[in-house]
């Protein structure tokens, strides 16, 4: 099944980046916890994080992945990237300029309420540096779309665990020494190396460039296209910062808590989902794809991983919290509140994932306006719920992880309306029933083992792989058609080697 092995390798690789993000994440709160500092600093960095996303993988991709695809089976694979590529690094040189010289207008328009504040200037100081981290991550980005359309799923993933090593590493050595600055040489060194790492596999995927500043009719097309597809991105991206906007009113830690929270709950969505996305965008955008067959199968590896992965989460977000980052200034209120939004973010992965996915099949057809209006919705949908709850119902904190879970329900409801093909029910339903019932026992065998273990780190490293032990082994006795054929594959492959 090339879906699930292009999924498998953009997964391993983007384990590996989220198990040091999540290194990198605990030495930030180990010499800054969620304080004034940190708060600053995830202000200042979600700012070209967002443009990162905006024009890379998240916005110009899936526009860019199907042509580009097209260009290759057709020979024209070079001169196309060539014309691509010098307009993109313009358009990128740009906005990172531009940010960097508006910082002190743009920190106040997304987190109003640190505004006049020592947390809000320093997040004004920090971002003038950080946008051009956008140049580099920029170009990382864009390799990723040209090695994903060439097969090669592991390296662009991991460029990002680059990153967050050199980040990590850069922190332990600086950060005595230079303090909140330290934050800012550890992202421009991480973004370095981390478009570096990519240099070898574009040499070995033998990717050539024909360097061309023409704007003819190829490229216009991608730029009919890119510009509802960023906008729809970028429109999800508004949800971050609004999530931002409206922590800012909490009070100090509060956007440091839905960092650290987000950063756990988007691990199995980075790993699994973004990967099926990513990889059925390039299965569809192929000659002779079953997009109905691909589809499905995209629907159940989503069910097969990210149900148990939200469930697990909610049951263990305490313990996860507290081997993670509870140390050094981080403290256990610090914990309690952490844990509380990952329990309530953990709720929406499902949805969030099956609206990625639907994303991904509408930008294969070359459509990224129906994307956009489902964004559109998803957004108009969390900033009412989390606005209500916190400014109407005075929720605090919990408001807004409350808005986030459960917006995608209605953004994936509508991509499945308009959607032309549509997965196989059967199929479909069988798995999600044979996922539940196993999902289900493994949570009452976390919350049964809880009592009898105290200790947070022994809590994690014992239940995590026991519960996942759990889960599979009920699966294969339930007789689970997928995971069948994906653990033959597993098995033949490790034969042959």
């Amino acid at each position: 099944m090339k879906l699930f092995r292009y999924t498998l390798s953009f997964a391993s690789a983007t384990f590996l980046s989220r198990i040091l993000g999540f290194f990198r994440d605990a030495v930030i709160a180990y010499y800054f916890g969620a304080s004034f500092v940190s708060d600053a600093f995830f202000v200042a960095f979600r700012i070209p994080n967002s443009f990162r996303r905006l024009l890379g993988e998240g916005g110009f991709n899936p526009a860019f992945v199907p042509l580009y695809v097209k260009a290759l089976e057709e020979g024209r694979g070079e001169r196309f990237l060539g014309k691509v590529l010098p307009l993109y690094v313009a358009v990128a040189s740009f906005v990172a300029l531009a940010g960097s010289l508006g910082s002190d207008v743009i920190v106040p328009l997304i987190a109003p309420g640190v505004s006049g504040t020592p947390s809000g200037e320093l997040a004004v100081f920090m971002a003038r540096f950080l946008f051009l981290y956008l140049i580099l991550v920029g170009l990382s980005a864009l390799f990723m779309g040209v090695l994903n359309a060439h097969g090669r799923f592991f390296v662009p993933a991991f460029s990002q665990a680059v990153f967050n090593g050199v980040f990590a590493l850069v922190l332990i050595l600086l950060a005595e020494s230079l303090g909140n600055e330290a934050l800012i040489v550890g992202v421009l060194a991480g973004g370095l190396f981390q478009v570096l790492v990519n240099f070898p596999s574009l040499l070995s995927a033998k990717v050539k460039v024909k360097l061309s500043l023409s704007i003819d009719g190829e490229v216009r097309t991608l730029l009919s296209r890119i510009v509802p597809s960023l906008a729809g991105f970028g429109v999800g991206q508004v949800s971050i910062i609004v999530d931002t906007f409206l922590a800012s009113f909490v009070g100090t830690g509060a956007i440091s808590y839905l960092y650290y929270a987000g950063r756990l709950y988007q691990l199995p969505f980075g790993v699994f989902s973004v990967g099926v996305a990513n990889s059925l965008l390039t299965v569809l955008s192929g000659k002779g794809s079953d997009k109905r067959r691909e589809l499905t199968d995209a629907f159940r590896i989503v069910f097969l991983f990210m149900i148990p992965a939200s469930a697990g989460l909610i049951c263990l977000s305490e313990s996860i919290v507290k081997v993670i980052y509870g140390r050094g200034s981080f403290t256990e209120e610090d914990v309690a509140k952490t844990s509380l939004v990952l329990s309530v973010y953990s709720f929406g992965l499902v949805f969030l994932s099956l609206q990625k996915v639907m994303s991904s099949y509408f930008f294969a057809k070359g459509d990224t306006r129906t994307p956009l209006k489902a964004t559109l919705i998803t957004l108009v949908s969390e900033a009412s719920i989390a606005s209500s709850l916190l400014f109407i119902a005075g929720a605090g904190l919990i408001s807004i992880p409350v808005g986030t879970a459960s917006s995608p329900i209605l953004g994936f409801l509508y991509l499945l309306l308009k959607a032309e093909s549509r997965p196989h029910m059967r199929p479909l339903a069988s798995s999600l029933l044979k996922t539940s019932i196993s999902a289900g026992v493994m949570v009452l065998f976390l919350e049964t083992a809880k009592d009898f273990i105290s200790d947070p780190l022994p809590e994690v490293l014992i239940l995590v792989p026991s519960g996942a032990f759990l889960y599979f082994f009920l699966l294969l006795l339930l007789r689970d058609t997928l995971f069948l054929s994906l653990l033959k594959g597993f098995v033949e492959k490790l034969v042959k080697s």
